[in-house]
């Protein structure tokens, strides 16, 4: 994880801006997993306001299911995002908590 990433103003600016592209359809604008595609996806999309996507240790389990997708889920593998990009992702989810 780069230095600094989690409490980088910026890097969760960016990161906002990829949530709403690319996340919130099903994650839902706020990230509680209440997004307009959620309907009939088994398991539901994660919840990332809560425990353990918005604790700090989770970072790289974040960057994980960002990059690699999550085995079981709908949760695609998003391999067309630059590393910079995921990171930015990871410090826009960890913000969610904090709200």
């Amino acid at each position: 994880m780069p230095p600094g990433l989690l409490e980088s103003r910026e890097a969760r600016q960016r990161g906002h801006g990829l949530f709403l592209e690319n996340c919130a359809i099903c994650h839902g604008a706020m990230g509680d997993g209440r997004g307009p595609r959620r309907v009939g996806i088994d398991p539901p999309p994660a919840n990332l306001t809560v425990p353990p996507w918005s604790d700090s240790a989770s970072a790289a389990r974040i960057y994980s299911a960002i990059h690699d997708g999550v085995h079981g889920s709908a949760m695609p593998s998003w391999r067309t995002l630059t590393d910079r990009q995921i990171w930015d992702l990871v410090a826009y989810i960890h913000s969610l908590g904090k709200s």
